[in-house]
Order: C-alpha cells, then structure tokens, then sequence
C-alpha cells in the first residue's frame, strides 16, 4: 500500500464531505493523474473524488494537501 499522509485539517475536511480514507486509496490506485499538477481524480456514478498532493522529500510520502467530492452533471 502506498504511504499517504493525511494532516488533520484533510482529515476534518473528509469527515465534513463523507469521504473515507479508503475512497482515497481507491482514487489513488485507479483513479487518473491531473496531467501537470500533483494531483488525482476517479469518477463514479454522479459524482467525483479527488486530492492534490505534495511529496515529502524525507520520506517520499505523499501528504495530501486538498480534498474534494463533488456531484457529476
């Protein structure tokens, strides 16, 4: 499994869009590379979950910076 990093304001800001740790990962292992950004989004059924990221240069982990869930119109 990869090694995120989830800050507590991403934690909280998950919590408030019902968003799971696992929904992350899921996003993380198949959803699609924003092209020039660090960043990754999947798409479900009527909605989309994504997050940016930045790499710790210590620990090579990904520690997220911004999270979203939004509806697909």
């Amino acid at each position: 499994m990869a090694n995120l990093f989830f800050p507590k304001k991403i934690i909280k800001k998950m919590k408030d869009l019902g968003i799971s740790e696992s929904d992350i990962y899921d996003v993380f292992y198949k959803g699609v590379e924003i092209e020039g950004k660090n960043g990754m989004y999947r798409k479900y059924n009527g909605y989309e979950i994504g997050f940016f990221y930045v790499v710790d240069d210590l620990t090579y982990e990904l520690r997220l910076t911004a999270v979203w869930k939004r509806d697909r119109r």
